[in-house]
């Protein structure tokens, strides 16, 4: 059993009452002290600072988005002016960058108090997923300045384990290191355990299960929350795929990870991010209670360097529960359901690249289950391309069958009718970072 911190055992509704509002307020007294922003953009949707300090008007402040923080730095490079009070800019200690999934990357510095809260929610996560102080990790995430790296590797040494900061590239010799070091856990993308798995087979001619591994914790990549994908690593592998590192690095590097109970991702960002959700399409907030489905809004309770308030993180996520878990935290519970920007909208109909995933895992003997979507012209999209890769053991003489029955599940399941590329069992580029689903080739 874990030993919890107090605040893990608050519900939402206690955590936002006695923690979050009383931050909040401060933190907004704060920004309207420090940004030149915040302070723009309030004015521009005609509120003054005294309105912006009413807690009761925190629900109408204006939403800020990630195209709005590029656009600050573009326009007052390097890093804009969320806080850009003379005093805030000498005690910058760190500068990160987020992924640039959507092609252009934005800086995140940090103080000395930004990286301590950030670890502090990344501890709590990796605890909660089942890491120990008598684990060795071998940590297989970039040490660019993606926060991956080196945040992930901080947080794990502050729950106590050893940690073999290996990073991405060089698969064979990371093979080699964990058959020397025999580590009992990995760090990594789950897509990366596919790549290995196949390296394992046709260099060094063994299985997962001999490199003794007993622990993985993954991130970065949805899909571990399908039961069939995590069967599947977790017989090939013969460990225990955990959800462990879940977050955004723009808001908090980590702050989301299951328990040995698998019920969905505990939320670990008490006293550190705000969480609200609304309805992506009209932005109107909805209520945080199990079984609602909405695009998660961070805030920033204490961050100094570039507070975010009110975050249209892009993720859609559903709440699981509210109530107690049974491993003793009383957080609120979720699973991500797709990326909002991932959308795609074909002949009218929206199209989630997760729910093509879930046909695929459902069908593992017949599916690898990887895959993407090909957008071939600009929108509106009549038939994009889906391209999956076979099953192990599937014969060319099966693809005709496999790609109309797969067609023909599209078609009724998802409402939509791609054309269906299917490529051999070790066709599809493995990645050793996150695995993009949907590819733009116009």
């Amino acid at each position: 059993m874990n030993v919890l911190e107090a605040i893990e055992t608050l519900t939402y509704e206690e955590c936002s009452e006695k923690v979050d509002f009383p931050l909040l307020g401060k933190q907004l007294k704060y920004i309207a002290d420090c940004s030149d922003f915040y302070n723009e953009k309030w004015k521009a949707v005609g509120l003054a600072t005294s309105d912006v300090l009413e807690m009761k008007n925190f629900g109408e402040l204006p939403f800020t988005s990630k195209e709005d923080v590029l656009k600050e730095q573009a326009d007052f490079p390097p890093f804009g002016r969320l806080a850009n009070a003379p005093q805030m800019q000498e005690n910058l200690r760190r500068v990160h960058v987020t992924s640039g999934s959507s092609g252009r990357s934005v800086f995140i510095a940090m103080t000395e108090k930004d990286v301590q809260s950030t670890l502090t929610a990344g501890i709590r996560a990796f605890r909660c997923a089942g890491l120990t102080p008598n684990d060795t990790v071998v940590h297989c995430l970039s040490y660019c300045m993606w926060a991956g790296g080196v945040t992930d590797h901080l947080s794990l040494e502050g729950v106590g384990a050893m940690v073999v900061p290996f990073g991405v590239g060089h698969s064979h010799k990371l093979i080699e290191t964990i058959r020397r070091i025999k580590p009992t856990g990995i760090s990594c993308t789950p897509s990366y355990l596919s790549r290995l798995e196949l390296l394992l087979k046709e260099d060094f001619g063994i299985t997962p299960k001999d490199l003794g591994l007993k622990k993985a914790f993954l991130g970065g990549e949805g899909g571990l929350q399908n039961p069939e994908i995590r069967e599947k690593i977790r017989s090939t592998w013969g460990l225990e795929p955990m959800d462990a590192n879940y977050g955004m690095s723009d808001v908090l590097s980590i702050f989301g990870s299951e328990c040995e109970h698998q019920a969905g991702l505990h939320f670990h960002g008490q006293g550190i991010i705000h969480l609200e959700l609304i309805n992506p399409d009209s932005g109107i907030k909805l209520p945080v209670v199990a079984g609602q489905i909405g695009e998660m809004v961070l805030t920033n309770l204490t961050r100094e360097a570039q507070p975010l308030l009110r975050y249209k993180t892009g993720d859609l996520i559903e709440v699981l529960s509210t109530s107690r878990c049974d491993c003793g935290r009383n957080s609120l519970r979720f699973k991500v359901v797709d990326r909002v920007d991932d959308m795609i909208t074909v002949r009218g109909i929206n199209v989630y690249p997760s729910s093509v995933g879930k046909i695929l895992s459902d069908r593992h003997a017949c599916f690898s289950g990887e895959y993407e979507l090909v957008l071939t012209t600009p929108p509106p999209y009549e038939r994009p391309v889906l391209r999956v890769e076979a099953g192990q053991t599937v014969t060319k003489d099966e693809f005709p069958g496999l790609m109309e029955m797969l067609t023909e599940l599209c078609a009724s399941e998802l409402n939509f009718t791609p054309a269906v590329e299917l490529l051999e069992y070790g066709m599809f580029p493995r990645s050793e970072g996150k695995t993009k689903r949907v590819r733009k080739a116009y």
